[in-house]
């Protein structure tokens, strides 16, 4: 079920911009076993092993719109953004104990400028990703796999905007309530060095209808971060979120920085409701504002010459999840 999240700033911090969410994606329990065997039987969420070697997939559309802030540093102005995004996703059992996990996604960035020389206008990102699962016990298991993206402005080549990674961990199930793990990754980025990353795997049952995980799915950016889910009825769900999101994309020769690249870095914080209209579509609806704002704009010799902090903005989005 579709639901957003929690406030936790080290589980924040520690998963910051990995490359695929699936990759950081924690484990979810089972139900218990017969007697001597280990209370535990977890599986990948929100695609991961599944018992009797079961596939399975999903397709998710949304729009977020994060309204009119301005900017604090230099000559000032204001600006707003607008984003949609299509993303696919399915797990194929390769073996029992082995799942291999596929993903792409297309989303599309709208800026709005006033008082400024617009640094950018539109992005476009194009995203494919795929990982291994395996199930090692009935406790442990293990993650690794790897990503490629294409950002850039309109009007620029997708192919000056390739970055690429990879990332690698494990999770450990302590009980049927907890579930703990990390890993570690690295990735490309447009003109900087390869940035190197942790990840945070969490989920836990606090109490039967309260619970916190890692794994992201309130439509943002499915990103890093983390969620706070209480479920009202097996239908639905509400919530807190909080989500951060960095992207990074070359711009045209047509940009003041002509050439250069663009980075938006953002974490906006959300509460939510989250609908399972059937048993195959969810529909997620949040609002929240944004707590911390960054923009940044490097030249193609890599010299940062326009950056700066923005105020607090609302955001607001919703998203629509098909299960197959």
């Amino acid at each position: 079920m579709l639901a957003p999240m929690s406030i936790l700033s080290t589980i924040i911090v520690g998963a910051l911009a990995t490359p695929a969410n699936f990759l950081a994606a924690p484990l979810s329990l089972g139900q218990a076993q017969a007697s001597g065997v280990a209370p535990v039987d977890q599986a990948v969420a929100p695609m991961g092993q599944s018992q009797g070697m079961a596939s399975s997939a999903s397709v998710q559309a949304g729009w977020v719109w994060q309204l009119k802030t301005s900017l604090t540093d230099g000559a000032g102005g204001r600006f707003s953004m607008n984003r949609g995004h299509v993303n696919a996703s399915a797990q194929l059992a390769l073996a029992s104990d082995l799942d291999l996990l596929i993903g792409g996604r297309y989303q599309r960035d709208n800026y709005s400028w006033e008082d400024i020389a617009s640094p950018w206008t539109s992005t476009n990102t194009t995203r494919f990703e795929a990982s291994l699962k395996w199930k090692a016990s009935r406790q442990l298991q293990v993650f690794g796999g790897g990503m490629a993206r294409w950002a850039a402005e309109s009007g620029a080549s997708l192919s000056d905007g390739f970055s690429g990674g990879g990332a690698i961990g494990a999770a450990w199930a302590f009980s049927k309530e907890l579930v703990l793990g990390g890993g570690v990754g690295i990735r490309s980025r447009i003109l900087d060095d390869p940035l190197w990353f942790p990840i945070v795997v969490v989920e836990w049952q606090i109490t039967e209808r309260l619970r916190l995980s890692s794994r992201l799915t309130s439509g943002w950016a499915n990103r890093s971060g983390a969620e706070l889910i209480y479920e009202l009825s097996d239908n639905l769900d509400v919530g807190v979120a909080a989500v951060y999101d960095y992207q990074r994309f070359r711009l045209s020769d047509d940009a003041p920085i002509s050439g250069g690249a663009g980075t938006s870095e953002t974490l906006p914080v959300a509460a939510f409701i989250s609908y399972n209209v059937s048993e195959r579509f969810s529909l997620t609806a949040f609002a929240g504002a944004t707590v911390y704002g960054r923009l940044t704009g490097t030249t193609q010799a890599r010299n940062e010459t326009f950056a700066s902090d923005f105020d607090p903005a609302p955001v607001l989005g919703i998203q629509g999840t098909i299960r197959f």
